[in-house]
Order: C-alpha cells, then sequence, then structure tokens
C-alpha cells in the first residue's frame, strides 16, 4: 500500500498546479470554492508527504464535495481505494473520472475492465479508449494500449491501422516491425510478416535478433532448405560465438536433413557455455537421438528437463522423449 501512496504522491505533486489552474476555468465554482479546492488538494498533498493517509483520503473527500465533476479528484480516488483493497469503491471511482473527463481519465476504469475480463468487458475496455483517442487522437499511450487490446480481441486490421497511426507520429522503427509481423503472423500471412521484418532490416540490417526472426518466417513462407543454410551462415559469420544462433542452426539442419556432425558441434559448444540451459540440451539431446545415440540422447533429454521451468519447453522436451521411447 505504501508503494501505491508514494506513487500517488508523485501523480500529485506534478498534478498540483495544473488541477488548481483547471478549477479557476470551472464557471459553476465561485471564487472562493476554487480557493478551497486548491487549499484542500495542497493540504492532501501534504498529508501523504507526511504518511498520513486517512487525512490526505478526508482532504481529498473535501475536493470531490466541493466539484463532484474533477476527473483528476475521482480518479485519485480510485487509487487510493485501489491501494486499500477497496476495489468495488475503486472502480466506481475510476467510472465516474472517466464519465467526467473522457478524454484524459479512460485509463484505470479501461483497466479495470480488462482485469475483470470477459467479451463484454473487452469491448466496452475497447469503447471507452476509442472515444478517448477520437478526443486526443495524439496520445501515444492511448494509441499503444489500443493496439494492444485489439490485439487481445484478435481485431488484427486494426491492430495495423493503430501501427499506422503510431508510427506516423514516431516513425518505423523495430517495435513496429514486431507488432506489424505478429499481426499479419495472426492474419496467416508470413509473407507480409516477412515484409515488415524486411522493412526494419533496411534500416539496421546486422540486427541478430530481426535476422533469426527472419529465418522463421522464411521457414513459414517454404523457402529452400538451400536458403535458409545459406542465410544461417550468413547470421553465424556476423557472430560466431552467438549461442542462440549456434543452437538454432544447429537445431534446423538437424531437423531438416542437414550435416549432423556440423549440428553436434554446435550444440555441443553451446552446452559447454550454457550447461543448465534446458533449450541447449534439449536440442543437443534431440541431434544425438537422430544420430541414433538414444540413450545419451535421453540422458541429456532429462536434464533439459530437470532445469525446464517454462510449461511450453517442458512440453517440447516431453515430446522429445517420449518419441524416442517410443521408438526404443
Amino acid at each position: 500500500m505504501k508503494k501505491v501512496l508514494v506513487i500517488l504522491l508523485v501523480l500529485m505533486a506534478n498534478s498540483l498546479w495544473l488541477t488548481a489552474k483547471e478549477q479557476k476555468k470551472d464557471l459553476s465554482l465561485t471564487v472562493e470554492q476554487q480557493q478551497q479546492f486548491a487549499y484542500y488538494w495542497y493540504a492532501a498533498k501534504q498529508a501523504i508527504e507526511q504518511e498520513k493517509y486517512a487525512d490526505a483520503l478526508v482532504l481529498l473527500t473535501f475536493c470531490e464535495q466541493i466539484n463532484p465533476n474533477d476527473g483528476k479528484t475521482l480518479d485519485f480516488l480510485g487509487s487510493m481505494y485501489d491501494a486499500l483493497n477497496n476495489t468495488g469503491l475503486a472502480k466506481d471511482y475510476y467510472r465516474r473520472a472517466y464519465e467526467c473527463d473522457p478524454r484524459d481519465q479512460w485509463f484505470h476504469y479501461s483497466e479495470v475492465l480488462l482485469k475483470e475480463g470477459g467479451n463484454a468487458n473487452l469491448k466496452e475496455a475497447l469503447r471507452i479508449m476509442e472515444q478517448a483517442l477520437q478526443l486526443n487522437p495524439t496520445d501515444e499511450k492511448l494509441l499503444d494500449r489500443l493496439r494492444m487490446c485489439y490485439g487481445q480481441a484478435e481485431q488484427w486490421k486494426k491492430v495495423l491501422a493503430i501501427q499506422d497511426r503510431i508510427d506516423a507520429l514516431n516513425g518505423y522503427d523495430a517495435y513496429s516491425a514486431v507488432n506489424r509481423a505478429n499481426a499479419w503472423n495472426q492474419m496467416g500471412k508470413p509473407k507480409k510478416a516477412l515484409e515488415a521484418i524486411d522493412k526494419y532490416l533496411e534500416l539496421e540490417p546486422t540486427n541478430i535478433r530481426f535476422m533469426l526472426f527472419r529465418v522463421d518466417l522464411m521457414e513459414r513462407c517454404r523457402f529452400k532448405k538451400s536458403e535458409l543454410f545459406a542465410y544461417y551462415e550468413k547470421i553465424l559469420a556476423l557472430n560466431p560465438g552467438n549461442l542462440a544462433i549456434l543452437n538454432n542452426y544447429a537445431y534446423y539442419l538437424a531437423e531438416h536433413g542437414g550435416d549432423l556432425q556440423k549440428a553436434e558441434r554446435m550444440s555441443q559448444i553451446t552446452i559447454r557455455e550454457e550447461p543448465t540451459n534446458p533449450v541447449y540440451l534439449d536440442t543437443y539431446g534431440w541431434i544425438l537421438h537422430l544420430k541414433g545415440m538414444d540413450d545419451l540422447a535421453l540422458f541429456y533429454l532429462n536434464k533439459a528437463m530437470d532445469y525446464a521451468r517454462d510449461r511450453d519447453m517442458k512440453i517440447i522436451i516431453s515430446q522429445h522423449i517420449a518419441v524416442i521411447k517410443r521408438n526404443k
């Protein structure tokens, strides 16, 4: 709780003058009410600085009584009740804050809806963010959050449309390339995903991470094995000691009828450098199986399982073990 309230303190310190200034523009308040609001807001800030959180809550409630339509005050109250684990009251304040100020107070209410889950809540959260975007079309935080939520809703064309707007503000970068590639992949269009990665590689042609990503896309696009082997060689030449490259290349060679001796040598380097890495151990064990050395393969695959923590990795290892045991 203290950590959350300290964050609130920083937010209030940054917003104090702005909020007081905005109150002067509210014609529904008298000058005396504006002064009272500013006083209680400043007193609440001091109370948080002194870790008198109960007093701060009361003072913010006074602010609410003076101006029940101030979005920032309602949002701060929501955050404080959130910190007190009163989620129902927090949600109610977040909702009221959004209704009073849909342009700037969309975040917490939409996040509560997303956290609660369900299609109806996701749809409502999207509506809230879409409305906020109409009011503030260049809010980068809002654009990025909306992009992620469109992805959650599997609305991939909208993901790409939002990414276009983000790129118009920031230019095409690695983040954009990955987001676009993911969207095109989800739409079952790996060639379009490859185009997105290639566009970024024009800007940074020796980026190893993107080059490895490109190999995966080349495989999905059914490039010839010779082209894939050649591209792996190109990546390896840029960074011969990169363990991820060595592991990926070794596994690809093994899976696609390449040079098993070469694959084994590269895989040996990875497990020598990182003997407890389950990914590298799994690759080495699988290569040994393909070479007909099943007993030794099981030894390394069992070691991989012992070190694995990731659920998906455990599934892959267990599948490899099952294949070997079935064929013994």
